[in-house]
């Protein structure tokens, strides 16, 4: 006689059937998720291994292009309000040739005059970034910072000089409306300026986009790279669960002939 033990066949089954969809995903885990033979395997990983590489490379190159945005967008807007005095100092020219303004008007006209020279002036100075500024003359040959994965590429920022008697602002800080011929020379020289400032007002408007469009490119390889860093570490997970699988299969396969043994032996102290 002798007693056989229920070998729960359906459990088994059923742990087969996960060790080899276990297997099948530990691949495709170890194959970066596009689950391959073994060759294709460790090209997967050396891909996986390079993407968190290249997301070092891509954040430094963010914190350079932030900073070339900054740089741009002050340059950008410094030029905007300096554009907008130059107007209010139009108008205050046409005014001053009149001939028949009294000492009194006139003297005012040109205090008010001199006061918005000089806020040119200070918005020119200080429209300075980490110690950089693009409109005080002092940078003309711009700047130069990374901006491709890795370094590859330069981005350039050309620098606009706004600066009062300038290439661009050809207004002298000395003009006055002192008299009615004063007044005439300065509005020449204010159209002038006006005409050269929409011109680098274009330039710096078309760089600070350009960074932006480097941003944009730079933020979606960056959302990129996360989510393959994301799946790789899920995978990891993955394969630790099936591993855990495989060694309870294996387990309960060793366990069934100790337990089929046992009864026989007790058995065959009674014979």
């Amino acid at each position: 006689m002798s007693i056989t033990l229920n070998t729960t066949s359906p459990i088994l089954a059923a742990l087969q059937d996960l060790n080899t969809s276990g297997q099948s995903a530990a691949d495709t885990s170890l194959a970066g998720g596009q689950g391959a033979s073994a060759p294709s395997n460790t090209a997967a990983v050396t891909v996986g291994q390079n993407g968190t590489l290249d997301l070092s490379a891509v954040d430094a190159d963010a914190m350079s292009l932030n900073r070339a945005a900054s740089i741009a967008d002050l340059a950008v807007g410094a030029g905007q309000s300096v554009a907008s005095l130059l107007a209010t100092l139009k108008d205050q020219a046409t005014a001053a040739q009149n001939p028949s303004l009294d000492g009194a008007a006139r003297q005012a006209l040109d205090g008010d005059f001199k006061a918005v020279l000089g806020q040119i002036a200070s918005t020119v100075s200080q429209a300075s970034f980490d110690g950089v500024n693009l409109l005080d003359g002092q940078a003309p040959a711009g700047l130069k910072l990374p901006a491709g994965a890795g370094g590859g590429a330069a981005l350039s920022l050309s620098a606009q000089n706004l600066t009062l008697g300038g290439p661009v602002v050809t207004l002298a800080s000395t003009s006055s409306l002192g008299t009615p011929t004063a007044a005439t020379a300065a509005l020449a020289d204010i159209t002038g300026s006006l005409a050269n400032i929409e011109t680098a007002l274009g330039a710096l408007s078309s760089q600070a986009n350009q960074v932006s469009a480097h941003s944009s490119i730079l933020n979606q390889l960056t959302g990129v790279l996360q989510a393959g860093t994301a799946a790789n570490a899920d995978s990891g997970a993955d394969g630790a669960r099936l591993l855990a699988l495989q060694i309870q299969q294996q387990l309960s396969g060793q366990s069934q002939p100790i337990a089929n043994q046992s009864p026989q032996l007790v058995l065959s102290l009674f014979r």
